[in-house]
């Protein structure tokens, strides 16, 4: 389901205060695959690491809300090198040992 800007903001900070309000915790990120690049880049184990996707309308939404989450709350996150339109899917992970941020 695809959600607004505003609604991907909420969704994202309840579930971060759901498991861990600290929110240098957290990595927030742009991808147009978003679970291909949890798991497989980012090394986030399915059912044991707290996670979370949302599509939004546009890439351009998407890298509101990313800017929102690493600029202004300090979460951990990269913009994507890219400028392509596919990537507007906004996720977070919560960072651990096992976790890559980069």
């Amino acid at each position: 389901m695809i959600v607004s800007v505003q609604q991907a903001k909420y969704e994202l900070l309840a579930y971060i205060k759901e498991f861990d309000a600290t929110f240098s915790n957290w990595y927030v990120g742009i991808a147009d695959n978003p679970k291909r690049v949890l798991f497989d880049v980012h090394g986030v184990r399915d059912a044991q690491d707290p996670w979370l996707y949302k599509q939004l309308l546009t890439a351009r939404a998407a890298r509101t809300v990313q800017s929102y989450f690493t600029e202004h709350l300090k979460t951990r996150g990269v913009p994507p090198e890219s400028e392509s339109e596919d990537f507007d899917c906004i996720y977070l992970y919560k960072i651990d040992q096992h976790t890559k941020q980069d």
